[in-house]
């Protein structure tokens, strides 16, 4: 499944259980203007962001709109980026935690199902590193 298809699926402007919109991203102290990755992971999100609006549009039904398109690769070009780098701060590290979270949480909108899908090993261990660097409840925000 292409990650564009599986967004399109299940967009999470508010992930369940978690509070936690995606235009509230924690915002991170002064020290992670020197992690790259936090620049990164903002980027990140707001291509997530964009690409979900997008998808919505009539006429955007297979996603092939050039802004679509330009949405998925700034998120794919942020994503390949965060991947190649070492952290430089707990922020940044918040920022791969994240990064990770939304590659093995299935993107399900009913609150039911993802409060059962987030407590595999997986999901456990990832949200327990992104609460350590961010000191937040919940999920990671994606």
């Amino acid at each position: 499944m292409k990650r564009r298809t599986f967004f399109a699926a299940a967009p999470l402007a508010v992930l369940p259980g978690s509070g936690v919109a995606l235009a509230d991203a924690p915002q991170l102290d002064q020290a992670s203007a020197v992690d790259p990755l936090v620049t990164l992971y903002r980027e990140w999100l707001s291509a997530r962001r964009e690409w979900r609006e997008l998808a919505d549009l009539p006429g955007n039904e297979n996603w092939d709109d050039p802004r679509s398109l330009a949405a998925e690769a700034r998120e794919n070009d942020a994503e390949d980026m965060m991947l190649a780098l070492k952290p430089a701060s707990l922020e940044g590290i918040a920022a791969l935690a994240a990064l990770a979270w939304s590659l093995v949480i299935p993107g399900r909108a009913d609150a039911e199902v993802f409060e059962v899908q987030v407590q595999s090993y997986d999901c456990r261990a990832i949200a327990a590193i992104w609460k350590a660097c961010t000191g937040l409840d919940g999920y990671p925000v994606i």
